[in-house]
């Protein structure tokens, strides 16, 4: 049995992206003993293990799903928060990032195989001129997120009239999860419902979520040809008109849903500027103007839609990333029109394609996997209210809705972070597999794959015959 166990620890190939992988674990188990500590979480407050977990991958994994009761800034102290915060930069940013950072300030030198571990984290394609992208990765991040900070600081100090110091944390903590696409805040367990008639703060909110939602490389490719989109590469054109089309498709889709809900009305219903904020939030950032609970299911499908799709390659979001929807539906209408798949007058390779399909289909079994196992440990057929979703926050409820468990287990997977309010209340079990999702989300099923997949020592083929399909 040893020697059995040798040869398999022995036949584990570390691959940079297996490093990523146990890098993103290792971070999440250190800052879930970090939040178990006494003086982390407030007085009164009894925190369990599994919750402290939930909380570390949650903020590692920039979602922002909260399973304690009243949320973050209810449950944990200053030091909870700055850990929390820690948390969600380094997974916004990648924990290479950070790694290979603090090994250049002290050797002032990259070594190849750091380099192939920032190439992959970033999923670049080649190694030129490392340093150089290193540096304006954290340029972008840090003068982003400072001019968000000011903003937010403005909103927070002027219009709300914070004490300066409490006004100074919020607006550097809001930055810092807004811009790395985390929706954790620090309000209780309302998310930004009470700031729905504040555009301010919706607008800057909306400014931080698309530029980390788009990418690093993108603002860089931006910002280097002078803003000239023509001069810019066809990735940047992709996720630029992507991004826009599902911003613009998303508003229409939840306000025209939301129209005339009743069970919206005590809550003074989805505005046009309510429907963009949560068309920009659903694709990975989870913050949220409105009571999700009252929304209709045709308006939380669409929203488990956008959030499949997620932010962009090289983002600090989830999901499946709009450039492989790009190319997917650029395959498709090469079928129907009998050409070769192109965008921007560059034609797709056919591993490119393959790699996009691997992805959605990743991504699909992974989410309908968590799907089937939240069900099974939320099936207790004791129906609440005779089987229909509940409306209002049940304290004990155990049973919900066929769309409030695809709902969360989507915001999971997509690390969005949205949720219909009941994320509290579901089993150890249903939470165990909502950390799995989150961290399978934020570094990739993709990349898991990768990270195991062994060489193919195949050496012969079988004869090909054609089967009767469609």
């Amino acid at each position: 049995m040893k020697e059995k166990f040798s040869k398999l620890i022995q036949s584990i190939k570390i691959t940079p992206m297996f490093v990523i992988c146990l890098s993103f674990l290792a971070v999440i188990l250190i800052g879930s003993g970090l939040l178990c500590l006494p003086f982390a979480y407030q007085e009164g407050q009894d925190i369990s293990y599994i919750d402290a977990l939930f909380t570390a991958t949650t903020s590692t994994c920039v979602t922002g799903l909260v399973s304690v009761y009243d949320g973050v800034g209810g449950t944990y102290t200053l030091f909870g928060y700055i850990v929390v915060g820690f948390l969600i930069q380094i997974g916004g940013l990648g924990v290479t990032t950070f790694a290979v950072f603090f090994f250049m300030l002290v050797s002032n030198k990259i070594s190849f195989s750091n380099r192939t571990l920032i190439k992959e984290s970033w999923n670049l394609k080649s190694l030129k001129s490392l340093r150089k992208v290193f540096f304006y990765v954290l340029l972008v991040t840090f003068s982003i997120e400072l001019f968000g900070a000011i903003l937010s600081f403005i909103d927070f100090y002027l219009i709300h009239h914070f004490p300066v110091d409490e006004a100074i944390g919020y607006a550097i903590f809001h930055s810092v999860s807004a811009f790395n696409n985390a929706g954790i805040d620090l309000f209780g367990n309302q998310s930004l419902i009470a700031y729905q008639d504040d555009i301010l703060l919706n607008l800057t909110t909306c400014f931080l979520i698309i530029m980390g939602g788009i990418g690093f490389f993108v603002i860089v490719d931006i910002v280097s040809k002078k803003f000239n989109l023509k001069h810019c590469t066809s990735h940047t054109k992709v996720v630029l008109t992507y991004t826009a089309f599902l911003l613009v498709v998303g508003t229409l889709l939840i306000y025209l849903c939301e129209l005339n809900n009743p069970n919206a009305t005590n809550y003074g219903g989805t505005s046009f500027l309510g429907a963009f904020f949560m068309s920009t939030s659903s694709r990975t950032a989870g913050f949220s103007l409105y009571d999700l609970s009252t929304y209709r299911d045709a308006t939380l499908f669409v929203i488990i839609a956008l959030m499949f799709i997620g932010a962009s390659p090289g983002g600090t979001g989830g999901g499946i990333k709009t450039a492989t929807v790009a190319v997917l539906l650029s395959y498709f209408r090469g079928l129907i029109i009998n050409k070769k798949p192109s965008l921007y007058k560059r034609s797709l390779s056919d591993d490119l394609i393959k790699k996009a399909f691997l992805i959605f289909s990743l991504g699909l079994s992974v989410f309908l996997l968590g799907l089937f196992l939240v069900c099974v440990f939320e099936g207790n057929y004791n129906y609440i209210l005779n089987g229909e979703k509940i409306l209002s926050y049940e304290e004990g409820a155990i049973r919900f809705s066929f769309i409030d468990y695809a709902f969360e287990c989507m915001s999971a997977f997509g690390t969005v972070g949205l949720s219909t309010g009941f994320t509290p209340y579901y089993s150890i079990g249903s939470k165990i597999v909502l950390i799995l999702l989150m961290y399978l989300g934020r570094v990739g099923p993709l990349s898991i794959y990768t990270a195991v997949r062994r060489k193919s020592t195949q050496k012969f083929y079988y004869v090909t015959e054609d089967i009767q399909i469609g």
